[in-house]
């Protein structure tokens, strides 16, 4: 996509245009880097770009010392931007504007316009030094001849790109001619410390290469790359989802702590659980001013044990009793190694999902040394992230990705205290999700293990048949995502398994296979002749095919269905329901589609 212009001139006193440079001038260092003649430096560096939250990352000086002759379409320069030199908690921050400086005369040697790509990405593993990685925002742009050094330009995004943590902004170009040179992006005087050479990074043909890698032993300044942007940005980029504010949890997925009791330190179940109730104001009037009575009553439900902690399946069972006692119109759904795509499709059609994360160790063997329960609170599929509203951290206010609400108003507190009984303050923080297979699970979060040792996880949250191994601190943690138990409205269009169903007139059973992928086979019986509707609804209770609308005799009957709508295109994967409809009886049973 391409964009108009907007230039900015980074210090009101420069007037002049720079119409040419001594191209036998000193090269320092690797072919190709020249130094910008002293008469033609800035000598002052440009001013920031600050008022009130809006503020420009800056890792140079702003004066412009060197510029690189060599440049060939597909090459550029990448630079580590750290949001907290904005503020001490920036998150989630904005990024709206890139700034940098171009150097080349208007000749007939270097090409203008030149056609550069602007990638905003993510670090590999976390780590500055491990490089950049994916592309999370991208855009071109066209820089007019008029727009060279000496000024500073600003590139405005089409769209703002909302960050929780450093990113690399890149820099590169897309338009060569074999007879012509590009412009140079231009570095300062400083030279940066061998420690700091992983803020910038050089990308050509091979790669991409550290800048003492690059340069050698003697590097030049940093790169003049700079990023604009808001701190605390309200509004989230679409690429995230997160849990609506609601009446009752007016900052999104609540935040309530396990560590507030005295007699327990094994209340992640019931308290992930709790932050979902009560995100649905499902929560009975005794208990709706008083968080850890609501957490110590779902306990009970649960058989959650203060120690070593509690059962999927007793929470499956607990959660089926609570409903129908209290008459929430919620089910209960749980996943075995869910999947992360299917889990973000879900988490956004109304859908609440408690976690399981096992935390296992690479003995000869693998061996699960602990488990933990945590609440979604957002997702995003394009960076493979995940947020969690963890009932032990608070890792976002602590500095860590996440945003903490409400933002500039949410006061500092001890762990284990009751500030995050009240919804409005929550810490949701963010992980960076790696798909890929495992005995216990199809996605891990690579970042969750690295705040501290197993710790208060260890021996807790054993599932039956698992077997406990004590932690061994000189191995990592990997932290897979064993179970998801997904709290959901009931259909409104369909009535619930089994009502209203005369078994001695038909009988409908469960799907073979559930879950399914490709197709699954649904059977009945009939006892007589009998007008005969099967049909499927999605969670929210909208008809999406009809599979079955004609008379049909006694017997058994077999229908197949290959998880496509009526249209016949595929459907995302989800919970779906099956209705039969004989007269003026039906019965309803569900069925899990994965894709």
């Amino acid at each position: 996509m391409r964009k108009k212009l907007t230039v900015a001139i980074g210090m009101a006193a420069i007037l002049c245009v720079v119409f040419g440079f001594n191209l036998g001038a000193e090269t320092e260092g690797k072919s190709g880097l020249v130094r910008i003649p002293q008469e033609e430096r800035i000598s002052a560096p440009v001013s920031y770009f600050i008022s009130g939250e809006f503020c420009e990352i800056v890792n140079d000086d702003g004066i412009p010392s060197y510029q690189y002759a060599s440049f060939d379409s597909g090459m550029g320069f990448v630079v580590y931007m750290d949001p907290t030199k904005c503020a001490s908690n920036p998150y989630p921050f904005q990024v709206t504007d890139v700034h940098f400086t171009l150097y080349g005369p208007l000749t007939s040697e270097y090409i203008w316009p030149v056609d550069v790509q602007i990638n905003i990405r993510d670090i590999t593993g976390g780590d500055k030094c491990n490089g950049p990685d994916s592309v999370l925002c991208s855009e071109t742009f066209s820089i007019p001849s008029d727009s060279g050094f000496p000024l500073m330009m600003n590139l405005t995004l089409s769209e703002p790109w909302c960050v929780t943590g450093p990113f690399f902004m890149e820099v590169t170009y897309l338009s060569h001619s074999s007879a012509s040179m590009l412009p140079s992006l231009v570095m300062d005087a400083v030279v940066p410390e061998a420690s700091d050479t992983c803020d910038n990074w050089f990308l050509d043909t091979e790669g991409y290469h550290s800048w003492v890698d690059f340069w050698g032993p003697d590097p030049p300044g940093d790169a003049i790359i700079r990023a604009t942007g808001y701190v605390n940005a309200d509004e989230y980029d679409s690429s995230w989802y997160w849990k609506p504010d609601t009446t009752t949890a007016p900052s999104g997925m609540p935040d309530f702590g396990q560590y507030q009791f005295s007699d327990t330190v094994a209340f992640c179940g019931p308290t992930a659980v709790a932050n979902c109730l009560w995100w649905f104001d499902a929560v009975p009037e005794l208990y709706q001013s008083d968080p850890a009575g609501f957490i110590r009553y779902l306990a009970e439900y649960f058989h959650a044990h203060p120690d070593s902690g509690t059962y999927v399946d007793s929470i499956q069972s607990g959660l089926d009793r609570y409903f129908g006692e209290h008459g929430f119109s919620l089910q209960e759904i749980t996943f075995v190694k869910p999947d992360f795509f299917e889990m973000e499709d879900s988490l956004k059609k109304c859908q609440d999902i408690i976690l399981l994360l096992g935390f296992w160790q690479l003995n000869a063997d693998w061996h699960r040394v602990g488990g933990h329960f945590v609440t979604m609170a957002g997702v995003c599929s394009e960076s493979v992230k995940v947020a969690f509203s963890d009932p032990v951290r608070d890792a976002a206010e602590e500095g860590w990705p996440g945003r903490v609400r409400p933002s500039g108003e949410h006061p500092s507190h001890p762990a284990g205290d009751t500030l995050h009984n009240d919804p409005q303050y929550v810490s949701q923080d963010i992980y960076w999700a790696l798909v890929e297979s495992h005995a216990a699970g199809n996605w891990r979060l690579v970042e969750y293990q690295d705040f501290e040792e197993i710790g208060p996880f260890e021996g807790q949250n054993f599932q039956p048949g698992q077997e406990s191994v004590s932690y061994d601190p000189g191995k990592p943690i990997h932290t897979w995502v064993e179970y998801a138990i997904m709290i959901c409205p009931k259909p409104s269009a369909v009535e619930d398994e089994g009502e209203s169903a005369a078994p001695t007139d038909f009988q409908l059973f469960q799907n073979q296979p559930n879950p399914f992928n490709a197709e699954t086979v649904i059977r009945y019986h009939l006892k007589r002749l009998s007008l005969v509707t099967l049909n499927v609804y999605n969670i929210l209770g909208e008809r999406v095919v009809t599979l079955v609308r004609e008379k049909q005799g006694a017997g058994t009957k077999t229908v197949n269905w290959n998880g496509k709508d009526e249209k016949g295109k595929n459907l995302a994967s989800g919970v779906y329901f099956y209705e039969l409809k004989i007269g003026e009886l039906k019965q309803t049973r569900r069925m899990v589609l994965l894709k």
